[in-house]
């Protein structure tokens, strides 16, 4: 009869390799990651540069882009969080063109046993923005789904649905 020792030991020393490996890439994904590209070419009468800052962590990121080309430059960025807020999250995102102009979006949803709502408002720097809503609800007749949507120029919209069961 040979031994089965050996084999135990090897085999859970393998699956704490594994378990030690999975650990390792779940901390690792769960860090903040920061990058920085960049790259340049130079001719005999022309010049262009450009570069990106990247950075990432659980519930956020950010990118901004940057760069010049003979000598006239430019930038953008954007920026996206996003938080758990116990029935669902809630997420603002920003994005600033290479003109200046800016990008402002928040959106939220909620849900519970008997409801699930949807929210989002986005709002430009030249003036235009809009809201948008949707709730949906269940009840005894069945299911309601009201949706509203409104542009800060006064265009409104709005309809109501009953789906019975």
């Amino acid at each position: 009869m040979t031994s089965r020792r050996p084999f135990a030991a090897a085999a859970l020393t393998g699956l704490l390799v594994v378990a030690g490996l999975v650990a390792a890439a779940d901390s690792a994904m769960a860090q903040s990651v920061s990058r920085h590209r960049s790259a340049s070419v130079t001719g005999a009468q022309h010049s262009a540069m450009r570069g990106a800052d990247i950075y990432r962590s659980p519930g956020s990121a950010s990118v901004s882009r940057y760069g010049s080309v003979d000598g006239q430059g430019w930038s953008s960025a954007r920026a996206r969080t996003t938080v758990d807020t116990g029935n669902g999250y809630a997420t603002t995102a920003v994005r600033t063109g290479p003109a200046g102009n800016t990008q402002t979006r928040a959106a939220s949803t909620a849900y519970g046993d008997d409801h699930y709502s949807r929210s989002s408002t986005v709002q430009t720097s030249h003036g235009y923005g809009y809201e948008r809503q949707i709730d949906a609800y269940r009840d005894d007749d069945g299911v309601t789904v009201n949706r509203t949507a409104a542009a800060n120029n006064g265009a409104t919209r709005s309809s109501t649905v009953t789906r019975p069961y």
